[in-house]
């Protein structure tokens, strides 16, 4: 995007914020990472949530196998999120945004500023959940534009696909095992996928998640920064029509 178009989208305050957070510290960390808890604690305030903030899973009870593969909560910050949304060429009324490993929802309020078809979160940890759902009875916001916010509390790779085209975002939320696993649900979604997009969030944050999600057959990257990338979910030869 150029200066002018991101002037234009987000000010001269979300440009700056941009510009930070794409600047690097002295050992080799994105800085937007260091300031992301005063985004959202700014976004909390604003919109009465709360989902500032870092917990580790073992402070959680998770029965789920698929928890030795899942990494931290932390929300997506707000910037960053409204950069890849400027870069989806969609009419959003036509699609679903589904967040999986949605935490405490920062993503689905973030979203509701668009006007989405419906926003759905799928989050395993049943008191990430909880707090997502109590985020949802008190959030209020003056921009929004899709208020059908549905949190499901499941496992990713076992969760039912609603009829596409989808916008699938993911904020880092497990390792390669579990990527394979959800990769391999989404596949079989055949009616949903092709005409869906993937955003991948801070997509360096767990080894290996990277070039594995670039090598998944039916993404095919339009976008790639040194923070995220957005793929085009394209059809696979051979796959079910």
């Amino acid at each position: 995007m150029s200066l002018s178009n991101s002037l234009r989208v987000r000010g001269v305050g979300g440009t700056l914020q941009l510009a930070w957070r794409r600047f690097r510290d002295k050992d080799g960390t994105p800085a937007y990472i260091l300031s992301r808890t005063l985004d959202l604690e700014r976004f909390d305030r604003e919109h009465h949530v709360e989902t500032a903030g870092l917990i580790e899973l073992d402070e959680l009870e998770i029965s789920s196998p698929s928890k030795k593969h899942g990494v931290r909560y932390g929300g997506a910050s707000p910037w960053i999120f409204k950069d890849l949304m400027a870069r989806l060429p969609i009419d959003h009324s036509k699609y679903t945004f589904i967040d999986i490993g949605s935490g405490k929802g920062a993503a689905l309020f973030q979203a509701s500023d668009y006007p989405f078809r419906e926003i759905i979160g799928v989050e395993f940890s049943l008191q990430l959940h909880q707090a997502a759902l109590r985020n949802l009875r008190s959030f209020r916001s003056n921009t929004q534009r899709c208020t059908k916010i549905t949190p499901i509390c499941e496992d990713a790779s076992a969760y039912e696909y609603p009829p596409g085209p989808w916008v699938l975002f993911f904020n880092s939320p497990f390792d390669v095992p579990l990527w394979k696993l959800t990769a391999d649900n989404i596949a079989r979604c055949a009616e949903g996928h092709p005409g869906s997009y993937l955003i991948h969030m801070n997509r360096g944050f767990v080894p290996g998640t990277p070039e594995f999600v670039e090598s998944i057959p039916f993404l095919r990257r339009i976008y790639c920064d040194d923070v995220s990338a957005i793929f085009e979910c394209i059809p696979v030869p051979g796959a079910p029509a």
